[in-house]
């Protein structure tokens, strides 16, 4: 757990010395979701579950059962969704002049998606949610890890994060929609 905290540390006050870090170390597609993912991807869903079952979300309190319900399957949905960004980024880096790997693609994706995983816990408190605008910081911590993962050459940086953010806005809409299909918010 001391590993989480000095991983989250560094990415959000020394990105650029992070990422030195990473690039130097062989951490398993295993390792990365056991350690790192299946930590932070939860708190999005369970902190906008425990403030909605709290404090209500629309003038609506959900039961706890089906908000529980609601916020495993956004939960369970959205680790492989991690991974399919990763892969298109993968995909795609070749076409920036960078390279495809898979693996890094994912410690890329993963890592960058810090910002938002630890900002979405405003979603316990009303009236604080705005303050999820603070993940966009991602995008930053994305694009000085995207020289390092992908090689990237800088000239393609740009135009490769906007890539990646039209791809990650298009999996989290993918993913709103599944889990609509799955656990309808009017059943909450």
């Amino acid at each position: 757990m001391n590993d989480l905290f000095s991983r989250v540390k560094g990415l959000i006050l020394t990105p650029r010395k992070e990422w030195d870090r990473i690039e130097t170390e062989d951490t398993s597609v295993v390792d990365l979701y056991r350690s790192y993912i299946v930590v932070l991807a939860a708190i999005p869903p369970f902190a906008s579950f425990l403030g909605a079952w709290l404090f209500g979300a629309h003038g609506l309190h959900p039961t706890f059962a089906a908000g529980l319900f609601r916020a495993v399957v956004q939960y369970a949905l959205s680790l492989p969704a991690l991974f399919a960004i990763a892969f298109v980024i993968s995909m795609a880096a070749p076409h920036f002049d960078g390279r495809s790997d898979d693996r890094r693609a994912l410690l890329l994706a993963a890592y960058s998606y810090t910002p938002a995983w630890l900002a979405a816990i405003f979603g316990l408190i009303p009236g604080l949610r705005f303050l999820d605008v603070l993940g966009f910081y991602g995008i930053y911590v994305f694009s000085l890890g995207l020289t390092r993962m992908m090689r990237v050459p800088k000239d393609n940086l740009d135009i490769f994060t906007l890539v990646a953010l039209f791809v990650t806005v298009a999996m989290g809409a993918a993913h709103a929609w599944l889990v609509s299909l799955i656990a309808p918010a009017h059943m909450v």
